[in-house]
């Protein structure tokens, strides 16, 4: 089974370094959530911390409104239709 959460550094996650990589595994994560009608989803482990980044399920479709936001920046605009929908679901 391939891994679904990205590990990364603490360093990047308080940068921001690792956002396109966050953002993947946010919109991904909460399609699987809404598939199989969970109260929340991992996005993330924080490496050498043993921390894992949670969603809960009301937190959905704010995350998944920032996501579109982000992706409009970067006009990644397919993924803003997979986004669109996903929020249609909740």
């Amino acid at each position: 089974m391939t891994r679904k959460i990205p590990i990364i550094s603490l360093e990047d996650f308080e940068a921001k370094a690792k956002k396109p990589t966050m953002m993947r595994s946010l919109v991904s994560n909460i399609a699987d959530g809404i598939k199989d009608n969970l109260e929340s989803v991992n996005i993330a482990e924080i490496k050498n911390h043993d921390l894992i980044i949670s969603v809960s399920k009301d937190e959905w479709k704010p995350g998944l409104e920032k996501a579109m936001e982000y992706y409009i920046e970067n006009e990644q605009y397919e993924i803003c239709s997979k986004i669109k929908k996903l929020i249609k679901r909740l």
